[in-house]
């Protein structure tokens, strides 16, 4: 369950831009270690989305990770995964990645989504192990690297948002004067037990007469936090907080909260912050912070720097990686005034360099020169009085006695009207010639109303018309209403000229024909309301788009109410959630669930019922009619008591169903897949093991029979161990060339290089070089149907493969009888066939032998790839493949592929000038960096010829330069110049002479490449020694004449 929630609470996306699915268009990716209300993460995200936002056509995508409720590496690795599959179709342009969590995903990052800038806003300026930060523990001095010795493999830079510990213990010595215990308050996040680890090891070092506590949210609750620290004395103590998001239970859900730091700093005890994201308007006091000026400038600065290089259209990224580091060095003493002083400090007890947030300016600081000019105003003119009616007041000291009462009587009926929290108006109506108001002459208002509504535009007996504007229009309706029902009345109502809310009181006034109008604001309210409203309207959209129903059984009734809440119409632009119910008794509703389900489902409900669980998850079948009929569908209901009577029985209950076919067929489909995959892993393993037994088999024999070639001393003996030794080379390398396909395939390597190919030429040559196979059993293979000519455009080696790979399971399995071997036309596509009087093959097992490592004889030899091999070719030639077999009886295996028809050129036919020359004089260079190859070919050719040897192609090209021997046999890959560059040289200096080319080529597509090069022909490794011979030998007879 706690995994579920950290992935639901893992990504909750928050996307300033036109596209929320990040299919389209450029964008930043802002990446959190916390959850979407942490004050930290939330102060850099709105400075960062200020600083994009300031750019045209640039979106910002934000996740919030929730590391707090990852508990292992497997949890991580989920939630990674999701991120980076919801972004794999369109990847960010950069990737601003707060706090150092995040950094478990730079591999990632820089694999899914290239070398893309990443900017790190940490609280650490080192990289900790990966298991520290899933497992949120500290990591000691010997294990932490620097971020910038990343900067190297990674496009990244970081910006630490570092915290002052020894600044702020200081800071605490100085405001608590007899400290004796330093507490710090974090809780289980990676950061904070890094802090507390730093802090233990500090204050044990450097102070050793203080003592230490770290409250962590991991061991206390919120309510416990609390009594221990109005428990604490604090004469003594000095409190720093860092965070705190504790975990709470929702209706089995696990939420996290991020905002009890202002339950915590509006206990008496003072508390001081770590970091500024948590001061404002919450009791904490403050402490040394980095400087937040030079920090955001230089955000400001990156991040404008990657975005510049966005929008210039450049294929690359930023490179960011050149941007150095900002660690801030220098701590400011930053403190919030409003709580220094609701806790009992004064601000001269601060350092002299502090900053006070909302610190107000006082009345004698804001009008200190208005006051100086008053009171040398009022100085003179009291000499004035004094001088020229010094006379008169005697005589005026009891009047002005009266007058100082009336004017202090005045005075406060003025105060309070004035300042009273109500906007207050009064007006006389004014009418038009039917006699209905139509506008008002304003006789009085107090202060708040022409603050908030006039200004400094009033005049006396102004229109309202005239004062109010646009406004005016609002009230008419009202007026004319007091007017006619002569009552009060209320109502709410825009202001646009204040931009506030108000809730306005009309009523008849004492006076005749005159109205008094009171308001209230009531922005706050609205708003609230407004924010009440989106709540749940967007409860009501998660619950549709979850297709989640809630219900409540009302057990007394026996009847269930489903709440659907579906988007209505729209009110001020915002769709408006309309509430939808439909009741149903509970027998119409149990007679829906599947019969196999309903027991016990009827079961679970009672043990819910009679209190023998707390709450029930159950999932079943139901039974639902539509338009076409019947429908079969899975629903999970989740369920819980909701109230009681005075004796503890139910009187309702409350739950959710929410319908998860698709999920049950996922899950279905899934279980299917596993089984194939196990299967598969099962076939691999035989495969590997088998792979073991087929080369171990031939090789045995290569190597038993190579020691036994020494120590024989018959003639007809030494010739049996060849042919055994050399049958055993044709086996290893059939099974070698399956693997290399094999490989080939599943890299997507696999080649195809068409040409024309005459088909009878091929058949011919593929039958001839299996008779030698089949004459060992006394087998003949008699190639039938053909056409008298044909010619297709195809790759000749691929059909060759099929066809040979045919003929050798023909071969293997037949013992008796013969092998037919032939093709047919049918419409566009050619049928070949191999017919066999063999074993046969089971019908069940038909379908089988064509799938990888299937083999229906594990005692034969061979690999179980073979046919598999042959299915791939067939298919990427565009045709079909079978077998049509009985057992007993033998077995037919067929293809067909394409006719695509096509004309073999004629080679032209190049003369060369015979040259005459003695066998025993002519020179052959061998060109092999490879002593013990040159050693093979030296014991072929020594006997009929003259032999030169070269290391590498330069020493090729120099001594064909100085010898011109009559042939040369060229490696290709060699040290100093390769065999291509090397025949490129030589064919400069002679276009004649034969050069043969020794490969081990693996692509078809390579012996195109050695013919365009210049080379006459070529041999692949491993060499035949009768081929070898036979090649030189009809290179030469087009060059020579032998003497």
């Amino acid at each position: 369950m706690m995994f579920f929630l950290s992935l639901m609470f893992a990504f909750p996306l928050h996307v300033y831009g036109e596209n929320h699915s990040a299919s389209k268009g450029e964008y930043v990716l802002i990446v959190s270690t916390y959850i979407s209300s942490a004050p930290w993460s939330n102060e850099l995200i709105e400075s960062v989305q200020k600083i994009v936002l300031r750019h045209d056509k640039i979106s910002i995508f934000i996740e919030h990770l929730n590391m707090l409720l990852v508990e292992d590496a497997a949890q991580f690795d989920k939630i990674k995964q999701t991120l980076f599959s919801k972004y794999a179709a369109c990847p960010p342009k950069a990737v601003v990645m707060l706090g150092n969590p995040m950094l478990l995903l730079r591999d990632d990052i820089k694999e899914q989504w290239g070398d893309v800038p990443m900017i790190v806003c940490a609280e650490m300026d080192f990289i900790a192990p990966d298991s520290n930060y899933i497992l949120s523990k500290p990591v000691i001095e010997e294990q932490r690297i620097p971020l910038s010795n990343l900067m190297d493999k990674y496009n990244m830079t970081v910006l630490q948002t570092r915290m002052f510990p020894q600044e702020n213990i200081e800071l605490l010595e100085r405001m608590v004067p007899d400290l004796k215990k330093v507490i710090l308050i974090g809780d289980g996040r990676y950061f904070n037990q890094q802090l507390d680890y730093d802090m233990r090891r500090l204050i044990t070092a450097q102070y050793p007469n203080l003592e230490y506590d770290f409250l962590s949210a991991t061991e206390l609750s919120l309510d416990d936090l609390v009594e221990r620290l109005n428990e604490v004395e604090a004469s003594q103590t000095g409190v720093l907080f860092s965070s705190w998001s504790s975990k709470s239970n929702v209706i089995g859900n696990t939420v996290l909260d991020a905002n009890s730091f202002r339950i915590i700093g509006n206990i008496s005890l003072p508390i001081f912050a770590l970091k500024y994201a948590v001061m404002p308007n919450s009791g904490l006091i403050g402490g040394y912070i980095f400087d937040r000026d030079k920090f955001f400038s230089k955000l400001q600065h990156v991040i404008d720097i990657a975005i510049t290089y966005i929008q210039t259209g450049q294929d690359d990224f930023a490179e960011v990686r050149n941007i150095p580091c900002y660690i801030p060095e220098e701590a400011v003493p930053t403190f919030d005034y409003p709580s220094l002083l609701m806790k009992g400090f004064s601000v001269s007890s601060f350092p002299s360099n502090s900053v006070f947030l909302n610190r107000p300016v006082n009345f004698f600081e804001r009008n200190k020169y208005v006051l100086i000019w008053g009171i040398l105003l009022l100085a003179a003119l009291l000499v004035y009085i004094y001088v020229h009616q010094r006379n008169r007041i005697v005589s005026l000291r009891e009047l002005d006695e009266v007058r100082r009462r009336q004017l202090e009587t005045d005075r406060e009926l003025i105060s309070l009207f004035e300042n009273m929290p109500v906007f207050y108006m009064k007006a006389k109506f004014m009418r038009d010639d039917a006699g209905s108001p139509d506008d008002i002459a304003i006789c009085r208002m107090n202060g708040r109303f022409i603050n908030h509504f006039v200004g400094a535009t009033y005049e006396n007996n102004q229109r309202g018309s005239e004062l109010l504007g646009d406004d005016f229009k609002l009230f008419l309706p009202y007026l004319k209403l007091v007017d006619e029902e002569r009552k009060p009345i209320t109502f709410t109502q825009y202001i646009s000229k204040s931009d506030i809310y108000i809730y306005a009181v009309m009523t008849p006034a004492t006076q005749e024909e005159h109205v008094d109008i009171y308001c209230v604001d009531a922005t706050d309210l609205y708003y609230t309301q407004r924010k009440l409203d989106e709540t749940n309207r967007k409860l009501g959209l998660v619950l549709d788009v979850a297709n989640i129903v809630p219900w409540h059984w009302d057990l007394r009734k026996q009847t269930i109410l489903c709440e659907m809440n579906r988007p209505d119409k729209e009110a001020d632009g915002i769709p408006v959630m309309a509430e939808r119910r439909m009741e149903v008794p509970e027998t119409m509703y149990f007679s829906k669930i599947h019969k196999e389900d309903r027991e016990r489902v009827h079961q679970a409900w009672r043990e819910l019922i009679e209190g023998r669980t707390s709450k029930i998850y159950e999932e079943y079948r139901i039974i639902n009619r539509t338009a076409f009929g019947f429908r079969l569908d899975w629903v999970e209901v989740r369920a819980a008591v909701e109230s009681r009577d005075e004796k503890g029985l139910p009187l309702s209950l409350i739950g959710s169903s929410h319908v998860i076919t698709d999920r049950k067929r996922m899950e279905s489909e899934l279980i299917t897949t596993k089984e194939k995959a196990e299967e598969s892993n099962r076939l691999k393993s035989a495969f590997l093991a088998n792979m073991s037994h087929e080369i171990r088999t031939p090789l045995n024999a290569i190597v038993g029979f190579s020691g036994l070639l020494n120590s024989t001393e018959e003639e007809e003996e030494r010739e049996e161990y060849v042919r055994i030794i050399e049958n055993n080379n044709t086996l290893l390398l059939q099974l070698i060339g399956d693997i290399l396909d094999l490989s080939k395939i599943e890299a997507g390597t696999f080649e195809f290089v068409e040409a024309p190919v005459d088909v009878n030429t091929l058949m011919e040559d593929v039958i001839r070089v299996q008779q030698m196979r089949a004459d060992a059993k006394n087998i003949k293979i008699e190639f039938r149907d053909h056409l008298p000519e044909c010619c297709i455009l195809t790759d000749r080696n691929r059909l060759s493969q099929i066809l040979t790979n045919f003929l050798t399971n023909a071969i293997k399995f037949t013992e008796n009888g013969s092998i037919t071997v032939g093709y047919t036309s049918q419409k566009d596509m050619l049928r070949f066939y191999v017919t066999d009087t063999g074993c046969g093959i089971q019908r069940e097992k038909q379908a089988d032998i064509f799938e990888r490592f299937v083999k229906l004889n594990n005692f034969a030899q061979g690999t179980g790839l073979g046919l598999s091999i042959c299915k791939t070719i067939v298919n990427k030639m565009g045709g079909e493949i079978g077998v049509d077999s009985e057992p007993g009886k033998g077995s037919t295996f067929w293809f067909v592929i394409p006719d695509r028809k096509a004309v073999i050129p004629e080679k032209p036919v190049v003369e060369h000038e015979l040259q005459a020359v003695s066998k025993s004089d002519i020179t052959v260079l061998v060109a092999e960096d490879n002593d013990s190859n040159f050693k093979f070919f030296e014991s072929i050719l020594r006997k009929d010829y003259r032999l030169l040897h070269a290391w590498n192609g330069a020493e090729a090209v120099e001594m064909f330069k100085m010898h011109r021997p009559h042939i040369v046999l060229m490696d290709i890959n060699m040290p100093v110049m390769d065999g291509y560059e090397a025949t490129s040289e030589i064919r400069k200096i002679s276009a004649d002479v034969p050069i043969l080319a020794v490969t081990a080529y693996a692509y078809a597509s390579d012996e195109q490449r050695i013919l365009n090069y210049g080379f006459d022909d070529y041999a692949s490794k491993p060499v035949n020694p009768n081929l070898l011979r036979s090649k030189i030998l009809d290179l030469l007879a087009t060059r020579l004449v032998m003497l």
